[in-house]
């Protein structure tokens, strides 16, 4: 093989493709990434089993072949070099990677011995503003524990009905939905579990633009402009606990308005007096005003208030700071519509911005 590549367009893809390779795979083969030319495309494919990314880039094919070379080291190698276009070139079990004054030589992998790209069948297709789905994963992963012994709690549900897309995280002591209405009409409804480690990864390759998602049985498959990613889906979805039980119910619960950064920067100062041992704060809402008080023995004490749009009586409320704090860092608006019932009782937080961001947090006891 011999082809050459534009160093910045080749840095784009294997930022892309490797990341899926896993620090320590359970086959070496799983280190690589394999480069092949097909007709007049270059394609870059990486794998952990679970997770395939696959895409393509322009470039000058001379002679067309396959490799499978180190990917992370690849990567490092091309991200130093400085060169505009890199020549690739093979000379039996050696793969060369020439620049204008260097020539670097990998080993290669057997490419024949690389797992076959997994097979798509059937299932519901949707398609998304892509930079929406980013959005909606960083503003909802926080609340997963990935290694959490239930495996229905270990990733997001995906749930597609009545025409609304549905995606939701939790850890059992919060929760996290983002609801956007489709565009399109789905012939069946669908509900999956997304693992963790695909939410991390679908940020990578999500630019502006269209995505297109085909969820079937046990695969889910993203393709957006060039790149293709399928995953493997999580089983369980059916054990999900019901999530819309969870929300309070809004016509039942006091409400307090807040300016989100006023309440973001005190909520940090607040936070630097708990530790591991002692992570409570207590929100006490009274007329117009919310007061923020944290006792920590190993640290010392804080109090702080603030002034807020709330007209109900007098409610005392614990919660662990960082739970707030990750919502808070996530939305956006001006305003946070903190709404509760009791000291026992989740709460439900949005903003004026974003209706379809609903967050609940479980209190801590007050004592």
């Amino acid at each position: 093989m011999e082809i050459i590549i534009k160093r910045k367009d080749f840095i784009k893809v294997l930022d892309k493709v490797s990341e899926v390779i896993s620090p320590k795979p359970a086959i070496n083969i799983l280190n690589g990434i394999l480069i092949e030319t097909k007709e007049e495309e270059i394609f870059l494919t990486a794998t952990d089993l679970e997770n395939t990314i696959r895409t393509s880039i322009e470039g000058k094919i001379l002679n067309k072949g396959a490799i499978l070379i180190q990917g992370k080291k690849l990567t490092s190698l091309i991200k130093q070099l400085d060169d505009e276009e890199i020549k690739i070139t093979t000379q039996e079990s050696q793969i060369n990677i020439h620049s204008k004054n260097s020539i670097y030589t990998f080993i290669g992998m057997n490419y024949e011995e690389f797992p076959k790209l997994p097979k798509f069948s059937g299932g519901v297709t949707i398609k998304l503003d892509s930079l929406f789905l980013k959005n909606t994963i960083e503003k909802s992963k926080f609340c997963i524990y990935p290694d959490e012994p239930r495996p229905h709690f270990r990733g997001a549900l995906l749930e597609i009905k009545n025409k609304f897309f549905n995606f939701v995280a939790t850890d059992t002591k919060r929760l996290s939905l983002i609801k956007t209405q489709l565009q399109q009409e789905i012939q069946e409804p669908v509900k999956c579990l997304l693992p963790y480690k695909l939410l991390n990864l679908l940020p990578n390759i999500l630019e502006e633009g269209e995505i297109e998602i085909s969820i079937g049985k046990n695969q889910i498959f993203f393709k957006i402009n060039n790149i293709f990613l399928t995953a493997q889906l999580l089983e369980g979805s059916q054990d999900f606990p019901d999530y819309e039980k969870a929300i309070p119910d809004e016509k039942k619960i006091k409400t307090a308005y807040i300016n989100k950064n006023i309440f973001l920067s005190t909520l940090k100062r607040i936070s630097l007096f708990t530790s591991e041992r002692y992570n409570k704060v207590k929100f006490t809402f009274s007329k117009q005003k919310l007061n923020l008080y944290t006792n920590s023995p190993e640290i010392g004490e804080a109090q702080e208030k603030i002034i807020v749009e709330y007209d109900g009586d007098e409610q005392a409320i614990a919660f662990n700071p960082e739970y707030l704090l990750d919502f808070l860092q996530k939305a956006e608006g001006e305003k946070i519509i903190f709404g509760f019932t009791n000291d026992k009782k989740p709460a439900l937080l949005k903003t004026d911005k974003d209706p379809g961001y609903i967050y609940v947090a479980m209190p801590l006891k007050l004592d």
